[in-house]
């Protein structure tokens, strides 16, 4: 990897061009290089050997390549992408013509095409009716992600006085509301707040298609398909499909790739990376800016720091006399219960899923049988415990990208829902493996014979994606996405300009506006408003 991963001491200076971020993960690296371009001296900071955050791609076997945390990527939001230009240091997609693939675990297979006259062919063979209303559903999908897609790239107002040109942005979003017309204006205030699953069941009826639909409204978060609010990030989902392109999810040689290539154009920018330099506590030093002090006992001085790990995590490695009262109990009750466990698969050959063909198995597979078993599920975790019967997102990778895995071997990335991050009785040491058992229980009745195939495996818990990748609660999205930690709420109300309450100290991952994904969004707002600051 050509971006230079160093550890040493770094002599106090003042220099008011230098900047320390810590995480390096896509938003991290994606801010670092630019405000590298905009003429700071950046340094970055990450707790793990090699940076990525959770798009790594990793060895669980001999010659077997797993999406270690984030088993695709984005799509990264367009802005960004151009920005970057990462095609130009070595970053190739291969694109994916299908949204996802519904298994009902019984041999029935639906695939959802992007392109919605060809998944509406797909559904005609269960249900006429689905098929008839695909393509209208779509279209007010479409529209609606369109009108929420534009508040992505622009900082959240201020609340207590907005400046002009905020009022403007919010104007331009109002009438892009307006022309939405009252049949999809209604849509909008409705989907929002409802839960997804009333909202899947209005346009869908076969039940496994709406499960694989409903997904979009739980996955990684403490919510249910029948609990209010999940319509909303069924709406973000939406939001980000129209904000880059959907169809570049993958780049060639896993999440790990695109890391490369942002490593590679912060290396371009000057940027310095230094992986093992876990940070502890953040100092302010008076007019000389800030002490950054690590595990290893080093100090990374700068005059400005930019956090990419959570906004529960930053807060509490400042001194929490330089903060407010009111802003350290928020700060504290910030909501970030994860429930996702991310299973890894190393497979002796592709398994056969009745009803789907190669070509239908090499997107992203969503099982289960019906919203209700979704919800059962959720049900567990409310109480501290694992479900025994998971929904799963599934990904082959090695079926699109043969660099992953041995000629006529895969590899495999599952999302299975749903598991606390503690739990109530037992210990996930004594309990990972029976987890893993469930998991493949499941997929054995999509997939028959497919416990023969397992060559190696790895389960991460929401216990060991917070040891492992830093993240507060094992919660993928930085912090729930929910309406009260949303926009000028997120991650708390008064704070979401990317700003905090220590002079200097910025916050720019997933914790902030917009996340969701690993799109580049938040680490690009971040960088635009730093550069205007200072």
């Amino acid at each position: 990897m050509s971006a230079r991963m160093r550890a040493h001491v770094t002599p106090p200076g003042t220099d008011p061009s230098t900047v320390v971020v810590i995480g390096a993960g896509v938003n991290g690296l994606v801010c670092a290089t630019l405000l590298a371009r905009g003429g700071r001296k950046v340094t970055v900071l990450d707790a793990r050997d090699a940076p990525g955050g959770a798009a790594v791609t990793r060895e669980i076997a001999p010659g077997f390549h797993v999406p270690a945390a984030a088993h695709d990527v984005g799509p990264l939001r367009a802005d960004v992408a151009r920005e970057l230009k990462l095609e130009a240091h070595g970053l190739e997609w291969i694109p994916r013509e299908a949204w996802m693939t519904a298994l009902d675990g019984h041999g029935r297979a639906v695939t959802l095409w992007h392109d919605p006259a060809k998944a509406a062919e797909s559904l005609r063979a269960f249900s006429a009716a689905d098929a008839d209303r695909w393509p209208a559903f779509m279209a007010a999908r479409t529209k609606l992600g369109r009108v929420a897609a534009s508040v992505f790239p622009h900082t959240p107002p201020s609340i207590d006085a907005p400046a002009p040109k905020e009022l403007w942005r919010l104007l331009q979003t109002a009438r892009q509301f307006r022309g939405l017309g009252a049949t999809d204006g209604y849509r909008l205030l409705r989907w929002g707040p409802m839960p997804v699953a009333d909202l899947v069941h209005e346009h869908v009826e076969t039940p496994f298609v709406a499960a694989a639909l409903a997904a979009d409204g739980v996955l990684g978060s403490m919510l249910g398909p029948w609990s209010a609010g999940s319509g909303l990030l069924f709406l973000l989902h939406a939001a980000n499909a129209v904000a880059g392109d959907p169809r570049m999810v993958w780049p060639k040689g896993g999440p790990g790739a695109l890391t490369a290539a942002l490593c590679r154009a912060a290396d371009q920018a000057g940027v310095v990376i230094k992986g093992a330099t876990r940070a502890t506590h953040i100092a302010q030093q008076d007019d000389r800016g800030f002490a950054v002090h690590l595990e290893n006992g080093d100090v990374q001085t700068g005059h400005a720091v930019v956090s990419a790990i959570d906004p529960k995590t930053t807060y509490a490695l400042c001194d929490p006399m330089t903060l407010p009262a009111e802003v350290r109990w928020r700060a504290r009750n910030y909501r970030t219960a994860g429930t996702l466990v991310k299973v890894n698969l190393a497979l002796s050959a592709l398994p056969v899923v009745p009803g789907a063909d190669r070509e239908q198995l090499a997107t992203r597979l969503r099982i289960a049988p019906d919203v209700d078993a979704m919800e059962r599920a959720f049900d567990e975790v409310k109480y501290g415990r694992w479900s025994p019967s998971p929904w799963l997102e599934v990904l082959i990778p090695s079926l699109v990208d043969d660099l992953l895995a041995p000629k006529g071997a895969h590899v495999m990335s599952i999302y299975a829902q749903y598991a606390p991050h503690t739990l109530r009785a037992g210990t996930w040491d004594h309990e990972r493996p029976r987890l893993l058992d469930a998991v493949l229980t499941t997929l054995d009745r999509a997939m028959p014979g497919i416990r023969g195939m397992v060559v190696a495996s790895e389960v991460l818990t929401p216990a060991d994606l917070e040891r492992e990748w830093g993240l507060a609660g094992g919660h993928i999205h930085h912090g729930e996405l929910a309406l009260d930690q949303l926009f000028t709420m997120r991650p708390l109300l008064g704070w979401s300009q990317y700003r905090t309450p220590i002079d200097g100290l910025w916050l720019c991952g997933a914790g902030t506006h917009p996340g969701l994904g690993l799109t580049g969004g938040s680490g690009a707002n971040a960088a635009r408003e730093i550069l205007r600051a200072r």
